[in-house]
């Protein structure tokens, strides 16, 4: 039977279908089906094996599980973050920079992975003892999202670190605001070395206004009554300074030891001994403060007030008696033969399950010990934190 010419056309045109098929083909990839190394880095053996070592403190497992992770696949940014992490933890900064750098030249990162590699690689910068590049780097986060928490944290002790103190000052601020936390005391003691660094380079107005605002934030800032005391002193200004001192000891007579020798060196500028003693004998009596003890007990030796060095030796024993500071205090007047034999007798017997201890100021957070009058813990970095150790 002969095929008319419709039914030939038809066939033509499935052949020519056929072909172009073959043709497109040949031309384009086949779909594969995935296999072992196309999964899902995030679900591979080393992956889970590193981040559980991150998390366990092993840093080099998590190191080297990771680093296989990254070789099979670029895409986990978190891996990458991590591993700079890692690497920066374990003392090799090289390393934790071009980690951290690498992500920052990849295409198509996202604001949010930009902020997050800019924060480790200032990081990286600031372990170094880069500070210039690392405030550098952390203000970069900072103009891409003005709001984030980290790269204000890192600004803020950046600044400290470098004595900006204007700066760390207006970095607390924006980052109270964004946890919407207020901190008084941080803000207070910031201002205060702000306005430190006003007075030392002439500005006495703009100082003086910074630290009353810093005791208003927080009326416990003893460092912000010392330094507007002594600035009163330097223009000139004795009873002023009495009066913040008095003010301040008022507020927080547990923090008095910090002020004693400014205390007499005003009383000796306003001539005003008899109101010096007034308020030694006041933390002495009511407080008990143990340095304003024993500074007191020295006046009433320089003054040859032999009938009120007795009274105040049992108060010191009775609440001081394991302090060192004191029992030499004791030894001394034992040497100059100005206790009786009586009274070394009774002395003695207080003492007898006295031990001896070193003069330490504490930190009350973290327990640190040091024979320095500090305003700020060197361990924990806590400000206002030491105690009069007895």
């Amino acid at each position: 039977m002969i095929a008319t010419a419709g039914e030939q056309w038809v066939v033509v045109l499935i052949i020519l279908v056929f072909l172009f098929g073959l043709f497109l083909g040949a031309r384009l990839p086949m779909p594969r089906r995935k296999g072992r190394g196309d999964r899902d880095p995030r679900q591979s053996p080393g992956y889970i094996r590193g981040m559980y070592a991150m998390l366990t403190g092993d840093v080099e497992t998590a190191i080297e599980n990771l680093s296989k992770v990254v070789e099979l696949s670029s895409d986990p940014i978190e891996v990458y973050l991590a591993l700079g992490n890692l690497y920066r933890q374990r003392g090799q900064i090289d390393r934790a920079i071009r980690v951290h750098q690498s992500l920052l030249t990849r295409a198509g990162l996202s604001e949010e992975d930009r902020v997050l590699a800019l924060n480790a690689l200032g990081m990286d910068f600031r372990t170094g003892g880069l500070m210039d590049r690392s405030m550098k780097t952390f203000r970069e986060s900072l103009a891409l999202s003005p709001k984030d928490p980290d790269a204000l944290t890192h600004l803020v002790k950046l600044s400290e670190d470098l004595g900006e103190w204007g700066d760390a000052y207006d970095y607390a601020v924006r980052l109270h605001k964004v946890r919407r936390h207020r901190d008084p005391s941080t803000q207070s003691y910031l201002l205060a070395q702000k306005a430190q660094r006003l007075a030392e380079g002439g500005m006495h107005l703009r100082a003086a206004w910074d630290l009353h605002r810093a005791i208003r934030l927080y009326p416990e800032n003893m460092m912000a009554y010392i330094f507007l005391a002594r600035l009163r002193l330097k223009v000139g200004k004795p009873e002023k300074a009495r009066r913040i001192l008095q003010k301040a000891l008022r507020a927080i007579p547990h923090k008095s030891f910090m002020v004693l020798g400014l205390l007499k060196e005003v009383s000796l500028q306003t001539q005003d001994v008899a109101g010096y003693m007034q308020t030694l004998h006041s933390l002495a009596e009511e407080h008990h403060q143990k340095r304003a003890m024993l500074q007191l007990l020295q006046e009433y030796l320089d003054l040859k007030r032999r009938d009120q060095v007795m009274p105040l030796v049992r108060e010191l024993v009775k609440h001081f008696g394991r302090s060192r500071l004191v029992q030499r205090t004791l030894w001394d007047l034992l040497r100059k033969g100005l206790l009786s034999q009586e009274e070394q007798d009774e002395l003695t017997a207080m003492l007898a399950a006295s031990d001896q201890m070193m003069d330490h100021f504490n930190c009350i957070y973290c327990g640190y010990k040091t024979l320095e009058i500090l305003h700020r813990c060197p361990n924990c970095k806590e400000w206002h934190c030491f105690a009069d150790g007895e």
